[in-house]
């Protein structure tokens, strides 16, 4: 039942509405003072305000306003006199739900509660159904309504309880991190730990130092003794992304803590003992670089007892509407939507960089549209299919060429190639394009690729 404030410095009329309310079983409270009812409603749960606008402390029009700050969602009958239909224009212009004229009846009052009353169930309803919508198609921020990502969120439940090592194997973009949180935050050890390291472009005595801490002066630079990753999380889980990266040497030093939960700080001899579970992270088909000889079999093994691996979002392109929603509601701006056209010409991109590049593209759509409705046409040229190569090379001399943007699309595309050709192996594709690692991953993230 609905809570509400009556709010009238006469004596009997405000008893009058107070128990003909009370009577149809609202929660009512009732205040001849104004200022007293506002603090009263800022410090509870109030469903609707009824007040006169003709009072000595504070006119109904600041009751309004200051409930309308307190409480948006709260809707205010205005009491007015009869015959100042001024009065009630300007209250409805101000956000009031509705007037009632002097003199009325309870029955004409108790109408208007009921019409809000009904509306409000129907409001909540909505939302209601609209919260089990959101719910039935996310999980821990992973958002699908596809048949592949529903089975995913099935997996994440079944493996989270488990204490497992697991491997989560997709493209960049795909959200390989957000598996990981998901895992660990709906496991048992969701209160403890949750460590984070990036295995790509750190060398082996970094990543040691990083994994399993080091001793004071056991190298140039080591002033004093840090823990490692390993040792912070211990008690809760480590992931480790772009596992595909590790150094042969420090694999076999990965491969005995997980057989015998210790490990050594590096330049120490005293053994330490944890208890973590290890979630990892690759972005290539590890297997090939087992065969390859460049991954130790034995801890493919060890960290694959559970293997996910996260679809491209090529292959869930019905999931596009839902992701574009989740990022504009992200980023504030909830009252954008894309026309059914826009979302079509999204679906008939390939997204290479998966999920963080739509990610970005939405960002980079809605921030440069003041309209609330986004368009095909207000989609960028490099996101409609076959636009790109039509547009590149039609020069003519009548035309502003911008060359930056030009090199630019030749790289993107170059880059997504080479990593295609490469299997997604960042090793690989620089050294197809003839490019130092670390180079190519600067562009990766400028492009939006990574």
């Amino acid at each position: 039942m609905m809570n509400l404030v009556v709010i009238d410095d006469e004596k009997t009329k405000r008893i009058t509405m107070t128990d003909a309310l009370r009577n149809k079983g609202y929660n009512v409270e009732s205040f001849a003072s104004s200022i007293l009812a506002l603090k009263f409603i800022e410090e509870n749960q109030v469903d609707m305000v009824v007040t006169d606008i003709r009072m000595p402390e504070m006119d109904g029009f600041e009751v309004l306003e200051k409930v309308k700050e307190l409480k948006g969602n709260t809707a205010v009958i205005m009491i007015t006199a009869f015959g100042t239909i001024e009065s009630a224009v300007e209250a409805m212009k101000k956000g009031a739900f509705d007037y009632i004229t002097k003199p009325f009846s309870s029955e004409e009052l108790l109408l208007i509660v009921k019409r809000y009353e009904q509306l409000k169930n129907l409001l909540d309803e909505n939302l209601s159904l609209k919260r089990k919508l959101e719910e039935r198609y996310s999980f821990h921020n992973l958002i699908g309504k596809s048949k592949v990502m529903q089975e995913l969120f099935e997996q994440i439940e079944l493996v989270s309880d488990n204490e497992m090592s697991v491997l989560i194997e997709g493209e960049s973009g795909t959200g390989k991190e957000v598996v990981a949180n998901a895992i660990h935050y709906n496991s048992p050890r969701k209160d403890r730990q949750f460590i984070k390291l990036s295995c790509a472009a750190l060398n082996e005595s970094l990543l040691e130092s990083e994994l399993f801490g080091h001793e004071k002066g056991s190298f140039t630079g080591a002033y004093k003794e840090k823990k490692g990753r390993f040792e912070i999380a211990d008690g809760g889980s480590l992931f480790l992304d772009d596992v595909d990266d590790i150094p042969m040497s420090s694999q076999v030093k990965l491969l005995r803590v997980l057989q015998e939960r210790e490990f050594e700080r590096v330049g120490g001899t005293k053994p330490i003992k944890v208890n973590v579970r290890v979630i990892c992270a690759t972005k290539v088909d590890l297997w090939e670089k087992v065969k390859d000889g460049g991954f130790r079999e034995d801890l493919y093994y060890r960290l694959r007892v559970i293997p996910l691996k996260i679809p491209s979002l090529r292959e869930r392109k019905e999931d596009i509407p839902f992701l574009v929603s989740h990022f504009l509601k992200k980023s504030g701006r909830e009252k954008q939507k894309f026309t059914n056209e826009a979302l079509d010409v999204l679906a008939c991109y390939d997204w290479p960089g998966n999920v963080r590049q739509l990610e970005n593209a939405v960002y980079r759509i809605a921030a440069f549209t003041k309209e609330n409705e986004i368009s095909k046409e207000m989609i960028p040229r490099d996101l409609i299919c076959g636009e790109k190569q039509k547009q590149r090379f039609s020069f003519n001399s009548n035309e502003k060429v911008e060359l930056e943007k030009i090199i630019d699309d030749i790289e993107k595309e170059a880059i997504h190639w080479a990593l295609e050709k490469a299997k997604n192996n960042q090793t690989k594709a620089s050294q197809i394009l003839s490019l130092k690692r670390t180079t190519l991953r600067d562009k990766m993230k400028k492009f939006g690729i990574i």
